[in-house]
Protein backbone atom coordinates (compact mmCIF):
# COMPACT_ATOMS: atom_id res chain seq x y z
CA UNK A 1 0.00 0.00 0.00
CA UNK A 2 3.06 2.20 0.25
CA UNK A 3 3.58 5.28 2.62
CA UNK A 4 0.59 5.94 4.50
CA UNK A 5 1.35 9.86 4.87
CA UNK A 6 0.05 12.57 2.52
CA UNK A 7 1.37 16.11 2.11
CA UNK A 8 -0.46 18.69 0.19
CA UNK A 9 0.41 22.06 0.18
CA UNK A 10 -1.76 25.44 -1.48
CA UNK A 11 -1.68 29.48 -1.37
CA UNK A 12 -4.27 30.67 0.72
CA UNK A 13 -6.98 32.56 -1.48
CA UNK A 14 -8.82 35.76 -0.75
CA UNK A 15 -12.30 34.27 -0.44
CA UNK A 16 -10.70 32.12 2.44
CA UNK A 17 -9.56 34.98 4.58
CA UNK A 18 -11.20 37.42 6.93
CA UNK A 19 -11.57 41.24 6.28
CA UNK A 20 -8.23 40.83 8.42
CA UNK A 21 -6.52 38.99 5.94
CA UNK A 22 -5.93 35.81 7.56
CA UNK A 23 -7.46 32.48 6.69
CA UNK A 24 -10.68 31.82 9.14
CA UNK A 25 -11.48 28.05 10.88
CA UNK A 26 -13.87 27.62 8.22
CA UNK A 27 -11.47 27.66 5.86
CA UNK A 28 -8.72 25.42 7.95
CA UNK A 29 -11.58 22.69 8.29
CA UNK A 30 -11.99 22.95 4.33
CA UNK A 31 -8.39 22.33 4.05
CA UNK A 32 -8.57 18.98 6.54
CA UNK A 33 -11.32 17.90 4.57
CA UNK A 34 -9.78 18.20 1.19
CA UNK A 35 -6.40 16.56 2.35
CA UNK A 36 -8.21 13.80 3.89
CA UNK A 37 -9.30 12.96 0.79
CA UNK A 38 -6.76 13.05 -1.54
CA UNK A 39 -5.15 10.46 1.37
CA UNK A 40 -7.92 8.40 1.41
CA UNK A 41 -7.58 8.56 -2.69
CA UNK A 42 -3.90 8.17 -2.49
CA UNK A 43 -4.59 4.91 -0.11
CA UNK A 44 -7.34 3.05 -2.04
CA UNK A 45 -9.95 3.65 0.25
CA UNK A 46 -11.69 6.43 -1.22
CA UNK A 47 -15.66 6.78 -2.07
CA UNK A 48 -14.82 6.20 -5.51
CA UNK A 49 -12.60 3.08 -4.72
CA UNK A 50 -15.82 1.73 -2.67
CA UNK A 51 -17.93 2.31 -5.89
CA UNK A 52 -15.79 0.66 -8.55
CA UNK A 53 -15.84 -2.13 -5.90
CA UNK A 54 -19.39 -2.19 -6.14
CA UNK A 55 -20.08 -0.68 -2.80
CA UNK A 56 -22.15 1.87 -2.08
CA UNK A 57 -20.54 3.11 1.15
CA UNK A 58 -18.74 6.60 2.08
CA UNK A 59 -16.96 8.41 4.42
CA UNK A 60 -18.82 10.61 6.90
CA UNK A 61 -16.76 12.88 9.47
CA UNK A 62 -18.32 11.95 13.09
CA UNK A 63 -15.47 14.05 15.16
CA UNK A 64 -13.13 16.80 14.88
CA UNK A 65 -10.45 18.73 16.84
CA UNK A 66 -8.47 21.69 15.30
CA UNK A 67 -5.98 23.95 17.93
CA UNK A 68 -4.30 26.90 15.79
CA UNK A 69 -1.55 28.87 17.16
CA UNK A 70 -2.24 31.58 14.15
CA UNK A 71 -3.98 31.30 10.82
CA UNK A 72 -2.13 31.36 7.53
CA UNK A 73 -2.37 34.89 5.70
CA UNK A 74 -3.81 35.38 2.09
CA UNK A 75 -0.77 34.55 -0.36
CA UNK A 76 0.78 32.21 2.05
CA UNK A 77 1.77 28.56 1.27
CA UNK A 78 0.13 26.26 3.99
CA UNK A 79 1.02 22.65 4.00
CA UNK A 80 -1.32 19.78 5.46
CA UNK A 81 0.42 16.14 6.71
CA UNK A 82 -2.28 13.97 7.38
CA UNK A 83 -2.82 9.67 7.93
CA UNK A 84 -5.09 7.60 9.27
CA UNK A 85 -4.16 6.94 13.13
CA UNK A 86 -5.87 3.50 13.19
CA UNK A 87 -9.42 2.83 14.90
CA UNK A 88 -11.65 0.32 15.77
CA UNK A 89 -14.64 -2.06 14.37
CA UNK A 90 -16.65 0.91 12.92
CA UNK A 91 -14.39 4.13 13.77
CA UNK A 92 -11.39 5.25 11.47
CA UNK A 93 -8.98 7.76 13.14
CA UNK A 94 -6.88 10.47 11.38
CA UNK A 95 -4.83 13.14 12.23
CA UNK A 96 -3.45 16.37 10.62
CA UNK A 97 -0.17 18.79 10.93
CA UNK A 98 -0.80 22.00 9.57
CA UNK A 99 2.17 24.08 8.41
CA UNK A 100 2.35 27.60 7.29
CA UNK A 101 5.40 29.39 5.17
CA UNK A 102 8.98 27.40 5.22
CA UNK A 103 7.28 24.87 7.48
CA UNK A 104 6.54 26.34 10.56
CA UNK A 105 4.31 24.45 12.55
CA UNK A 106 1.07 26.65 13.42
CA UNK A 107 -1.77 23.56 13.89
CA UNK A 108 -2.96 20.60 14.42
CA UNK A 109 -6.14 18.68 13.90
CA UNK A 110 -7.73 14.99 15.12
CA UNK A 111 -10.41 13.63 13.30
CA UNK A 112 -12.91 10.51 13.43
CA UNK A 113 -14.52 8.75 10.60
CA UNK A 114 -17.40 6.01 9.64
CA UNK A 115 -18.53 4.57 6.77
CA UNK A 116 -22.40 4.73 5.94
CA UNK A 117 -24.39 2.37 3.48
CA UNK A 118 -25.73 5.53 1.29
CA UNK A 119 -28.87 3.77 0.56
CA UNK A 120 -29.71 2.68 4.10
CA UNK A 121 -27.76 5.58 5.17
CA UNK A 122 -26.49 3.20 8.25
CA UNK A 123 -23.09 2.04 9.99
CA UNK A 124 -20.73 -0.47 8.01
CA UNK A 125 -17.34 -2.21 9.51
CA UNK A 126 -14.44 -0.67 8.31
CA UNK A 127 -12.86 -2.71 6.15
CA UNK A 128 -9.55 -4.37 8.04
CA UNK A 129 -7.21 -2.47 5.29
CA UNK A 130 -8.20 0.93 6.63
CA UNK A 131 -6.72 -0.40 9.90
CA UNK A 132 -3.46 -1.89 8.10
CA UNK A 133 -2.18 1.47 6.62
CA UNK A 134 -2.45 2.97 10.28
CA UNK A 135 0.31 5.22 11.23
CA UNK A 136 2.90 3.45 13.92
CA UNK A 137 5.58 5.82 14.21
CA UNK A 138 3.94 9.53 14.94
CA UNK A 139 2.18 10.05 18.22
CA UNK A 140 -1.07 10.68 17.87
CA UNK A 141 -1.40 14.76 17.88
CA UNK A 142 -3.96 15.40 20.66
CA UNK A 143 -2.93 12.38 22.55
CA UNK A 144 -4.50 8.63 23.04
CA UNK A 145 -8.03 9.74 23.55
CA UNK A 146 -8.64 13.47 22.29
CA UNK A 147 -12.36 13.38 22.36
CA UNK A 148 -14.14 14.82 25.59
CA UNK A 149 -17.99 14.23 26.17
CA UNK A 150 -19.49 17.62 24.79
CA UNK A 151 -23.00 17.70 26.20
CA UNK A 152 -25.67 20.91 25.41
CA UNK A 153 -26.74 21.92 28.92
CA UNK A 154 -26.61 25.40 28.41
CA UNK A 155 -29.91 27.34 29.71
CA UNK A 156 -28.94 30.74 28.81
CA UNK A 157 -28.29 31.06 24.32
CA UNK A 158 -27.16 33.95 22.42
CA UNK A 159 -29.31 36.25 21.54
CA UNK A 160 -28.76 36.28 17.86
CA UNK A 161 -29.96 32.44 17.66
CA UNK A 162 -30.57 31.52 14.12
CA UNK A 163 -33.53 29.62 12.64
CA UNK A 164 -33.49 28.67 8.81
CA UNK A 165 -33.46 25.59 6.32
CA UNK A 166 -30.81 24.01 4.62
CA UNK A 167 -30.33 24.99 0.89
CA UNK A 168 -29.40 22.91 -2.30
CA UNK A 169 -25.75 24.39 -2.02
CA UNK A 170 -24.65 22.70 1.08
CA UNK A 171 -25.12 19.50 0.09
CA UNK A 172 -21.93 17.34 -0.45
CA UNK A 173 -21.02 13.75 -2.26
CA UNK A 174 -23.03 12.21 0.15
CA UNK A 175 -26.39 13.76 0.03
CA UNK A 176 -26.30 15.82 2.87
CA UNK A 177 -25.10 19.09 4.53
CA UNK A 178 -21.27 19.26 4.19
CA UNK A 179 -19.46 19.01 7.47
CA UNK A 180 -17.90 22.47 7.36
CA UNK A 181 -21.28 24.38 6.66
CA UNK A 182 -22.32 23.23 10.69
CA UNK A 183 -18.98 25.36 11.39
CA UNK A 184 -19.98 28.23 9.15
CA UNK A 185 -23.14 28.40 11.04
CA UNK A 186 -22.30 27.99 14.80
CA UNK A 187 -19.62 30.71 14.00
CA UNK A 188 -22.17 33.07 13.38
CA UNK A 189 -22.77 32.65 17.10
CA UNK A 190 -19.65 33.42 18.41
CA UNK A 191 -19.66 37.20 19.51
CA UNK A 192 -15.90 38.76 18.60
CA UNK A 193 -12.44 37.42 19.02
CA UNK A 194 -10.91 34.76 17.05
CA UNK A 195 -11.75 31.08 17.08
CA UNK A 196 -8.17 28.97 17.47
CA UNK A 197 -9.65 25.88 18.76
CA UNK A 198 -12.89 23.94 17.68
CA UNK A 199 -14.51 20.87 19.23
CA UNK A 200 -17.22 18.72 17.23
CA UNK A 201 -19.22 15.84 17.21
CA UNK A 202 -21.73 15.39 14.24
CA UNK A 203 -24.35 13.20 15.08
CA UNK A 204 -27.30 13.44 12.83
CA UNK A 205 -27.31 14.22 8.91
CA UNK A 206 -29.18 17.30 8.01
CA UNK A 207 -30.85 17.26 3.90
CA UNK A 208 -31.92 20.24 1.53
CA UNK A 209 -34.86 22.21 2.68
CA UNK A 210 -35.29 20.83 6.14
CA UNK A 211 -35.16 23.42 9.04
CA UNK A 212 -32.10 23.88 11.33
CA UNK A 213 -31.59 26.51 14.29
CA UNK A 214 -28.38 27.03 15.95
CA UNK A 215 -27.75 27.90 19.12
CA UNK A 216 -24.96 29.22 20.86
CA UNK A 217 -24.09 30.44 24.70
CA UNK A 218 -20.68 32.04 26.08
CA UNK A 219 -19.42 29.68 29.52
CA UNK A 220 -16.32 31.63 29.86
CA UNK A 221 -15.05 34.33 28.85
CA UNK A 222 -14.28 33.73 24.86
CA UNK A 223 -15.45 30.43 25.39
CA UNK A 224 -18.68 28.80 23.59
CA UNK A 225 -20.82 25.74 23.09
CA UNK A 226 -22.83 25.79 20.10
CA UNK A 227 -26.15 23.63 19.03
CA UNK A 228 -27.31 23.15 15.70
CA UNK A 229 -30.28 20.80 16.22
CA UNK A 230 -33.80 20.13 14.05
CA UNK A 231 -37.06 21.68 15.57
CA UNK A 232 -37.70 18.23 16.89
CA UNK A 233 -35.24 18.71 19.10
CA UNK A 234 -32.93 16.26 17.33
CA UNK A 235 -29.48 17.27 17.41
CA UNK A 236 -27.15 17.27 14.54
CA UNK A 237 -23.80 19.22 15.92
CA UNK A 238 -23.10 19.66 19.76
CA UNK A 239 -19.36 21.98 19.30
CA UNK A 240 -17.09 24.16 21.77
CA UNK A 241 -15.48 27.20 20.14
CA UNK A 242 -12.39 28.98 22.53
Amino acid sequence: MGDVYGEYSWAVRTYECGPDGVATMVSVCNWLQEAASLNAEALAFSKSDFAAAGENVSWVLTRLKVRMSRFPKWGETVSILTYPRGGRRIVAWRDFAIAGEGGEAIGCATSEWMLIDLASRKVVAIPEGVFAAANTVRRPVFGDEPFAKLRWDCREVAADALAFRAKRGDIDLNGHVNNVHYVEWLMEGRSGGTCRELDIVFKSETLAGEEVRVESAETEPGEFMHRVYAPDGRDHVIARTS
